[in-house]
């Protein structure tokens, strides 16, 4: 195993638990799993493992770019995922999210906010109430 790959395997399971990497490159078939394999040396090997953020950093960063580009649930529920186990507070990644919606706009933000509250509430984790009124007087 060369250097970036156990690289990045370790950061990979560091956010998403011992054994992921290898499901993940095991859920691809044949020269599939060439793809991502790369993925995992490069997004985890190379750019995970940089100094200078954190991993709830770059898992804040990650959701930011994942809800501006929109059509990415799965990617966003895995994110959502590695950002609780990266110590980010349910409170931290809504608002991540809802900062996105200046940018992104609202069809992207909503359908991101709806995956990453059906994830926080799989994952058993509480889901903060509103800041602003709910009732509509």
């Amino acid at each position: 195993m060369n250097d970036r790959l156990r690289r990045g395997r370790e950061k990979f399971e560091e956010l998403y638990g011992e054994g992921r990497a290898q499901g993940l490159i095991d859920m691809q078939t044949g020269l599939a799993q060439d793809l991502a394999r790369y993925g995992i040396e490069f997004n985890f090997g190379d750019v995970y493992s940089r100094p200078g953020l954190t991993l709830a950093q770059r898992e804040m960063a990650s959701l930011a770019a994942l809800v501006a580009l929109g059509g990415l649930e799965p990617q966003v529920r895995g994110h959502t995922r590695g950002a609780i186990r990266a110590g980010l507070s349910a409170t931290e990644i809504l608002e991540t999210v809802i900062h996105t919606v200046q940018y992104a706009g609202f069809p992207r933000a909503l359908n991101a906010i709806r995956v990453v509250t059906d994830t926080l509430e799989e994952l058993g984790v509480e889901v903060p109430p509103p800041l602003g009124p709910t009732d509509p007087e």
